[in-house]
């Protein structure tokens, strides 16, 4: 992956271009990604195929101020933009928002290889997106049969074969898809089998095992198209993922009193359909799409004997439109969703010692509007506003259901500058807001946190409990941002070179802190927090040769206390260079990660006494082999090799080391 993947779209290997025009869709209507206030970076199908990720976020973490939480396990990582994670960065799978959120579970659940491009959209974003988005949005657009088949075909297909060393895992997929008159439709299916990951051997690394980090993973997508007529088509979706793994209940960790080992059965299934209606004219380009989510996971803890049960579900609608007038453009719509959660925690033997079983409902409607305004021929006005009411209430009977509800709404505006100053400089001002509605989790838990058995002390133990916090206010965040593109062309003949920079600040209040205080646990709104920084990205192509580079920095305190922010990134410098040969059928490259230590951390920090994280440096290899004529038209061959070095390191705020050297290969025949 390029360091200035921004520009990176979905185009052959033989083009070798940097200023193609890249769509995105993360502004819920499709954009060219230079007409955009937004900061936005797209990861493509190609490069994704060249990572070979086992994660989402594996497949991003190299974009500036972007990187992995979570720790190796695969099934538990998450991505962390300018210092926020978890619930704070909101995820949309095909246009449908994903809300599953309890405990330590993982909540990205999208095998990569179902996947045409991730689009990250930096800062707050809920004037067009709602909840969730004070640090971003994760964009997830799945694959289609007409993108996949040649022009001219109607039928095809692809078998997949990876194996990556590191944990010996096998990596199957297969797809089949077509185009029969007014169908499209897409079948795809993959396995993946492995084992424990192994740290690296440099330094104090000794190749140890990370215990319980293997999975098996399985799943599946069947897609329909129908095109009515030239105006309207149906589209629909139906996905499914399965996990198995035997981890810790907080699979951040290693097993321990605090995390003991549990067998984890997890199942996603998405159901999706939509109606789009482009007439031949100018006031109408909509789309109206029914969701369905439902995310259960089943655990056996090894040691109690116990049997949980956690199952979330959500049910949404959501309608847009694209209105061009004639002195502006608008986007507009209506977003309505469900959620309900429902958890059975088995106390078996250890009766009184477990959080007791939550079952919570939300609802939220929200209504959108943003305008394109063009000021002059150089100048355009995007500003937009988002109303959104949400309503959260505790169903378990016996519980005082007024005194556990919530209601409460709120407002996102948002407005930019965009200066196309010349044909190679467009200038950016934008302000944004955005929201967080805290989760029923959050809101609702009661019971029994954790139990310390202590033979001879009073109750057995030392028993600390949940107190529900129903009155949370939402987190809200406001970011301001500068930005500058450049691109230019023929500086030496046959050549390209973009750079993107990007200054911010955003200052979310009201932030959600779970607090752990002597017998009690609750969240409560806490800090004020002020996040800034900036990201350089570029790259450079002279003929054949491409040149990445990028830095990003973000800084994050209370505004409060002055103190430190937990989980702020470490600053981070890429370097990437890529031969293309044999008409563009081979590519050869090479990055290069920088990660400086992290010593940003409040004197109170709680985790091992550590008062900083140190640097490390990851060395990346990858092959990438397509011929596009002769006999072995048809076949892909990537080879990639991470961190070559077998380098020993721990990302920031992370508690377990990362995997070591890991040799990847994968083989795919399409037909």
């Amino acid at each position: 992956m390029s360091s200035g993947a921004v520009y990176a779209e979905a185009t052959p290997q033989t083009d070798a271009t940097l200023l193609n025009q890249v769509t995105v869709t993360a502004t819920r209507s499709e954009k060219d990604i230079n007409d955009v206030a937004q900061t936005i970076e797209v990861v493509d199908q190609y490069q994704i195929q060249q990572e070979q990720p086992e994660s989402v976020a594996q497949a991003v973490k190299s974009l500036p101020n972007v990187s992995v939480s979570g720790g190796p396990r695969a099934n538990s990582q998450s991505i962390n933009i300018r210092g926020l994670e978890g619930t704070r960065v909101l995820q949309i799978v095909d246009g449908a928002r994903q809300n599953f959120s309890n405990g330590h579970r993982g909540t990205y659940f999208t095998d990569p290889e179902l996947l045409k491009s991730i689009e990250v959209v930096k800062g707050p974003s809920s004037n067009l997106w709602g909840s969730g988005a004070v640090g971003g949005v994760v964009v997830q657009s799945t694959k289609t049969a007409e993108e996949l088949l040649e022009p001219g075909e109607t039928l095809g297909g692809y078998v997949s074969q990876g194996f990556q060393s590191n944990n010996n895992e096998s990596r199957t997929s297969a797809s089949l898809y077509g185009v029969n008159d007014n169908f499209d439709w897409l079948l795809n299916g993959y396995y993946n089998d492995g084992g424990n990951y192994e740290t690296g051997t440099t330094g104090k690394g000794n190749g140890d095992e990370v215990e319980n980090s293997g999975s098996r993973e399985q799943g599946g997508m069947a897609k329909l198209g129908w095109q009515l007529n030239d105006d309207s088509r149906f589209e629909f979706k139906a996905q499914q993922a399965q996990t198995n793994a035997k981890v810790p209940s907080n699979p951040t960790t290693a097993v321990d009193t605090d995390s003991p080992l549990i067998i984890q059965e997890s199942t996603n299934t998405n159901l999706s359909a939509a109606y789009l209606f482009d007439p031949d004219s100018a006031l109408v380009d909509s789309k109206f799409q029914l969701f369905y989510n439902d995310t259960e996971f089943d655990e056996y803890r090894v040691e109690d004997k116990q049997t949980d049960n956690t199952r979330y579900k959500t049910l949404g609608a959501a309608f847009t439109n694209v209105s061009k007038l004639t002195h502006l453009d608008l986007t507009y719509g209506l977003d309505a969703y469900k959620n309900t959660i429902e958890t059975q925690r088995d106390d078996s033997g250890n009766e009184g010692n477990r959080p007791e079983a939550l079952d919570g409902e939300s609802t939220t409607v929200g209504a959108f509007v943003q305008a394109d305004v063009p000021l002059a021929d150089a100048w355009t006005l995007q500003t937009g506003v988002r109303y959104d009411r949400f309503e959260a209430k505790d169903k378990r009977s016996g519980s005082d259901i007024e005194e556990k509800k919530q209601t409460d709404d709120a407002v996102s505006p948002s407005v930019a500058l965009i200066w196309d100053t010349t044909d190679w400089l467009t200038l950016t001002a934008s302000y944004n807001e955005a929201f967080r509605a805290p989760n029923m989790e959050e809101m609702f838990s009661t019971g029994t946190h954790f139990f310390i058995p202590i033979p001879g002390f009073p109750g057995g133990g030392i028993r600390n409990s949940f107190v529900p916090n129903p009155d949370l206010k939402p987190e809200e965040a406001a970011n301001k941002e500068l930005s500058a593109r450049m691109n230019f062309s023929n500086l030496l003949g046959e050549d390209e070179l973009t750079v993107t920079a990007n200054v911010f600040q955003n200052d979310v209040d009201n932030f959600i802190n779970q607090i752990v205080d002597g017998n009690t646990t609750t969240w409560k709104n806490v800090d004020e927090a002020r996040l800034k920084g900036f990201e350089l990205a570029g790259q450079y192509r002279y003929q054949d040769i491409q040149f990445g580079l990028s830095y990003g920095q973000t800084r994050g305190e209370d505004k409060k206390t002055g103190e430190y922010l937990d989980n702020i990134p470490a600053d981070k410098v890429v370097a990437d260079v890529a031969y293309l040969m044999l008409q563009g059928d081979l590519k050869i490259g090479s990055r290069y990660t920088h990660v400086r230590a992290q010593e940003n951390i409040r004197a109170d920090y709680d985790f091992d006494d550590i008062d900083s994280y140190d640097s490390y440096d990851l060395v990346d290899l990858y092959v990438s082999y397509e011929p596009t004529s002769g006999a072995l038209k048809g076949i892909k061959t990537d080879l990639t090799v991470n961190n070559l070095t077998d380098e020993y390191y721990i990302t920031a705020w992370e508690k377990l080391y990362e995997s070591g050297r890991n040799v990847k290969l994968n083989v795919r025949y399409m037909f």
